[in-house]
């Protein structure tokens, strides 16, 4: 499938399953629906095992011969070198807690390199996708990050991973404050990475996230010109797991220079 038409088709069923999983969903939103705890504060719910079974059940049906992984339901293996990467609401505590500010995120990994990635937000009906090297959409209309802005007039996303330490999570913070104009915190790293893709955020700052939440939304943001890297400005990879990510390459520098005056690598858990 390495050929430019097999990855159309398959981007093509990333978009179908990941709509197909957002009606879920929004179906789902403004019930009151069972929920349970499964580390830090994380929730498991039915609607994101409704939403994995309907995703899951498309993408398989469509290419049977990939693999799966799955927030939920873990790592489905089939020997290919292509995996379907599955978060199927991407910010349950917002879901629960009737803020409507969630997301379905589905990404296509060839070893660990990703080549496709699709975003849907159900309740605004807003969907984002890439294919590696073909750019990044929203809703069939090309987007791109590229802007200067000054860093005092910037607005930046802030993604907290569970494991992260309190006062590690402060530090940051304070460090920031005075030198940006907002920090933003969604809990809904994917949705994050799409409106920095679009434009409408000025950089996120990514500590210890959950590998799945991001997979998506960063192929779309590094496709509409984001620059994405460590902490200390070295090159992204899937397992990045501390990034700075930045539409402009000297918010980038500034930013990055503001971070390495922490020292948060020492606190990692």
């Amino acid at each position: 499938m390495g050929n430019r038409d097999g990855l159309e088709r398959a981007l093509e069923t990333g978009r179908r399953a990941a709509i197909a999983g957002g009606a879920v969903v929004r179906r789902y939103f403004g019930r009151r629906v069972s929920a349970i705890e499964k580390r830090g504060s994380d929730l498991l719910t039915e609607v994101d095992l409704a939403a994995e079974e309907t995703i899951v059940g498309l993408l398989r049906a469509a290419h049977p011969e990939f693999g799966v992984v799955s927030e939920e339901a873990g790592a489905r293996e089939s020997g290919s070198p292509y995996t379907w990467v599955v978060d199927p609401l991407d910010g349950t505590n917002n879901f629960v807690s009737g803020i409507p500010q969630v997301g379905v995120s589905i990404a296509l990994l060839r070893g660990d390199e990703a080549l496709i990635g699709v975003v849907y937000q159900p309740m605004t009906e807003t969907l984002w996708w890439a294919r590696r090297g073909g750019g990044a959409w929203r809703d069939g209309e090309a987007i791109t990050a590229t802007h200067a802005v000054e860093p005092r007039r910037a607005v930046v996303a802030w993604v907290q991973g569970y494991p992260v330490p309190i006062e590690t999570a402060a530090r940051y913070q304070r460090a920031l404050q005075g030198r940006v104009k907002r920090l933003l915190t969604n809990w809904a790293p994917a949705l994050d990475w799409c409106l920095l893709a679009d434009g409408r955020l000025d950089a996120l700052i990514s500590l210890d996230s959950e590998w799945e939440d991001q997979l998506a939304g960063t192929l779309i943001a590094r496709e509409a010109g984001v620059l994405v890297t460590d902490l200390s400005g070295r090159a992204y990879t899937p397992r990045t797991t501390r990034i700075l990510a930045c539409g402009d390459a000297d918010l980038h520098a500034t930013l990055r220079q503001t971070l390495e005056g922490v020292g948060l690598d020492a606190d990692r858990s």
